[in-house]
């Protein structure tokens, strides 16, 4: 289910977790638990707030630490919170002395994450260009966030799959075929073209394994070799590194 509206947990009023005088719009959440993912929110709309905090606090692996709604909120809730990652959204009320994309590119000590509801090509590449570590579009399900923090949290980027491919797609401006063209220069078996296509469509090793009438087990140890092959960690990388190779063509 897409995340719901939650009730707010205990906060801790005026004063920050550190013990610092924090902002009347931020609200700081419970001590700090060191074997969890510190997650902070800042978003401007209360509602879709507290979905995004019912979903952590539900969480086992993640512990929120502070909430807020404007520029300026993130930045007291990175300078005394300390998260390990903050989340956000890039239409965030400009209350500060410079904007959303200055404070990205200020190098924030903490992983940064968009949550938020524009999907045009101009604002992801905006964003992953001035250093984000996660784009994830609203309508996202909770399991679906944990997941995605947990990746950033790993040092892993995250990209919501199907904007992935239509990043690609966009980019190339033409059809996924074209990554056809750029294999030879990676020498990929069929198989392997096959499952860098439906990976660049933001299609699951389930979905892949259906099209392709294979099982799981052979779709993961096609995309092992995959990997290898493109010297890369991630679907998100392969992704990237094929947008290079097609824009090269």
């Amino acid at each position: 289910m897409p995340l719901g509206l939650g009730l707010p947990g205990p906060g801790c009023g005026r004063q920050g977790i550190t013990g610092v005088r924090a902002p009347l719009s931020v609200r700081c959440w419970g001590l700090l638990v060191r074997d969890k993912i510190r997650v902070a929110v800042i978003d401007p709309y209360p509602l879709f707030r507290q979905g995004i905090i019912q979903t952590i606090v539900q969480s086992r692996q993640l512990e929120l630490v502070a909430e807020g709604a404007s520029l300026t909120d993130a930045e007291h809730v990175v300078r005394e919170a300390r998260p390990d990652v903050l989340i956000f959204d890039i239409g965030l009320p400009d209350t500060a002395a410079y904007g959303v994309q200055d404070f990205i590119k200020s190098g924030p000590d903490c992983k940064l994450v968009v949550l938020t509801s524009a999907d045009d090509v101009a604002s992801v590449s905006k964003a992953l260009a001035a250093g984000i570590q996660g784009y994830i579009l609203r309508g996202v399900t909770g399991s679906e966030l944990v997941e995605a923090i947990e990746t950033i949290n790993s040092g892993q980027p995250y990209i919501t799959p199907k904007l992935a491919s239509r990043l690609l797609t966009e980019a190339r401006g033409g059809p996924l075929s074209a990554i056809r063209e750029s294999t030879p220069k990676l020498e990929l078996s069929y198989r392997e073209q096959q499952v860098l296509i439906r990976i660049s469509r933001g299609l699951t090793n389930k979905e892949i394994a259906i099209q392709l009438g294979l099982n799981e087990r052979t779709i993961k140890h096609y995309l092992t070799q995959l990997f290898k092959k493109m010297r890369v960690r991630n679907r998100l990388e392969a992704i990237q590194s094929a947008k290079r190779l097609t824009s090269s063509c």
